[in-house]
């Protein structure tokens, strides 16, 4: 099991695609810190941690350049755009795609797969080495991304702009159970649906068609799912970051424990009973 982590790490550093991913991270970090507001992609649903009053939103609408727009948002006060920006961090589901894709799907549309399960390595034995690697791997863009924003914004922006550095480190470790719950969630994907192609796009659709549904729904039939909307994924690591009370935390915690346990066990049981062609 560790001698084939220890090939997938050689092979995937070996190649573009884990440099191609490092680099969207630092320049989606720079991008954000230079234009001091986070990025998003999907349907918002996270929580505002910065406001402006309707003056300083039309000025900012205004802005000739990039120069003006900074200094209208500095004149506006300070506020921790690095805690905004790790408060994006549902971003990372695509960058996690990407690593998934390399460190798993490839081996079904190689057809590797068929070699490696006829040496010694069991079923169990390859499940979980892929599980392991591609949250190893997801840790450490995680943890170079929070660190990476932190510093840079306080190179750029300065203390105004900037939390305690602790407070990262508590960020960081609050939004990891549900971080690792949507790898979870990956995982099950690449190993239920095998082909690379059917993985891509069933799991780049699925949190924006997943949100878009429950926005569907909740106009169609007047549902109010505020209260769903606090643990929806992106929303969850967007109020991790917001000053969240314990029992918040407590919640999520156990949620992202509990999309861990599930995922991997549905899984790891079609993996097992599943044919490898």
């Amino acid at each position: 099991m560790i001698n084939l982590i220890k090939s997938d790490l050689y092979r995937i550093f070996k190649g573009k695609a884990i440099y191609i991913t490092l680099a969207i991270v630092i320049i989606i970090g720079i991008v954000s810190c230079v234009g001091m507001s986070s990025g998003y992609i999907g349907v918002s649903t996270g929580s505002k941690l910065t406001s402006f009053d309707k003056e300083s939103t039309i000025a900012l609408n205004e802005a000739n350049n990039l120069i003006e727009y900074r200094n209208i948002i500095k004149s506006h006060g300070s506020f921790e755009l690095d805690r905004q920006i790790i408060g994006q961090n549902g971003n990372l589901y695509y960058l996690f795609i990407v690593i998934v894709v390399i460190s798993l799907s490839t081996d079904f549309s190689n057809k590797s797969i068929k070699n490696t399960l006829s040496s010694a390595i069991t079923r169990k034995q390859y499940y979980f080495s892929k599980l392991v690697l591609i949250a190893f791997l997801g840790t450490l863009f995680v943890l170079f991304n929070n660190y990476f924003s932190y510093f840079l914004n306080l190179i750029i922006n300065g203390d105004n702009f900037s939390m305690p550095f602790m407070e990262t480190v508590k960020i960081t470790l609050l939004q990891l159970p549900l971080l690792y719950g949507i790898i979870s969630l990956l995982v099950c994907f690449a190993f239920v649906l095998q082909k690379t192609a059917l993985f891509n796009t069933v799991s780049i659709s699925f949190i924006i068609l997943l949100q878009t549904l429950i926005i569907g729904i909740t106009n169609l039939f007047k549902i109010n799912l505020n209260g769903f909307y606090d643990y929806e994924f992106q929303s969850a690591l967007s109020k991790l970051a917001d000053f969240p009370t314990n029992k918040y935390i407590i919640i999520c915690a156990v949620l992202g424990i509990a999309y861990i346990v599930v995922f991997n066990i549905i899984g790891y049981n079609i993996f097992k009973k599943c044919e490898i062609k």
